[in-house]
């Protein structure tokens, strides 16, 4: 019996901390070309005031996606798994604000 040999990125928590971590740096670097002459709390309270802050954090999960197809063309299913499980976070997320 063949023992399978994992690849060390091949983890739930790899792909869970890539899933988490991307869209916040997403949404750092937009606000850093778009936004980076307003203060960044204000940029913040802003965009929470104009109830858009949901929506720019789904839009920033969207690449997500893309690491997703790549851990599964790499065939590292529990790093896809991983990202998959913090995109499903941010949705929840989402969901939760707009029923509040």
């Amino acid at each position: 019996m063949a023992s399978h040999k994992r690849n060390a990125l091949d983890r739930l928590l790899i792909g869970w901390l890539i899933g988490f971590i991307v869209p916040i740096i997403i949404f750092l670097v937009a606000y850093d070309l778009k936004f980076s002459d307003m203060e960044f709390l204000d940029y913040l309270r802003n965009i929470w005031q104009m109830r858009i802050f949901m929506q720019i954090l789904s839009l920033c999960a969207f690449p997500n996606l893309g690491f997703f197809f790549l851990f599964y063309r790499m065939k590292y299913d529990m790093a896809a798994r991983g990202v998959i499980l913090a995109t499903f976070m941010y949705a929840f997320a989402v969901l939760v604000v707009k029923l509040i």
